[in-house]
């Protein structure tokens, strides 16, 4: 009896497991993203809790949202920094190099019209006397030049939501979007059956996760468990649910 009492005496009394808390940036604050901030849903929080499971009890991931003026100051400071949903070609190169995670799906943008709209945009050029919803703060090459020399009137909103919005109003002719986005809208009621997407002017690309060289000690873990989430079914369900797929 006291060696039973001594045993769990002595359990008690190990050093607990150090648990390593890492904060994920995320600059991305629209749907599919973030649906709703209250709630924690969108593609921001799932990503953390399929990441959590894969990652176990020696790690506490917590998410915080910033602006892309935020993360770019972090970086800029060498501030240790895991930023979500980025891409190498969004980032100017520095010394030494950031790691770079294997993908997570492939977006790309689009140009939107209302579904009454005729024909398709097949060169930039066949926007000239339109009016284009476009994000505030967002730069768009090709475009940039024809708004500058008065041919394309560009019309900036907050949000993708305010832009569809004006679409549908007949205030706008064509909108910018990325392709993830409006698969999120395109399922809302209010906009079944009355967009279609008219032009895909950039190349896709792909949305991956930056570490700075700070973690280079954890990076081959995380790497690991986003490897793994191409088979977890609470993540790709996320994924079906938005409409994309993993690669």
């Amino acid at each position: 009896m006291r060696f039973w009492l001594f045993f769990i005496s002595f359990g008690w009394l190990q050093p607990a497991a150090a648990l390593t808390v890492v904060t994920l940036y995320s600059y991305h604050n629209a749907p599919p993203f973030v649906i709703n901030a209250d709630t924690e849903t969108g593609l921001n929080y799932d990503l953390v809790r399929a990441l959590q499971q894969e990652l176990g009890e020696q790690y506490q991931l917590n998410l915080q949202q910033i602006s892309r003026p935020e993360l770019n100051q972090r970086l800029a400071a060498k501030l240790p920094t895991i930023a979500l949903w980025t891409n190498p070609a969004w980032f100017a190169a520095v010394e030494p190099a950031y790691l770079w995670s294997g993908t997570l799906f492939t977006d790309r943008e689009v140009f939107v019209a209302a579904h009454s709209h005729p024909g398709k945009i097949q060169h930039l050029a066949e926007l000239t006397g339109s009016r284009l919803g476009a994000l505030r703060g967002y730069s768009y090459p090709g475009l940039n030049e024809l708004i500058a020399e008065g041919k394309l009137q560009r019309i900036d909103a907050d949000s993708d939501k305010e832009n569809l919005a004006r679409l549908l109003e007949k205030q706008l002719e064509h909108v910018v979007i990325t392709r993830s986005s409006l698969l999120y809208y395109g399922r809302q009621s209010q906009y079944l059956g009355k967009l279609k997407i008219t032009g895909q002017p950039y190349p896709s690309y792909r949305r991956q996760i930056l570490f700075s060289r700070d973690y280079q000690a954890l990076y081959p873990q995380f790497e690991q468990a986003l490897q793994r989430l191409t088979q977890q079914q609470y993540w790709l369900g996320r994924l079906e649910l938005y409409g994309l797929k993993p690669i």
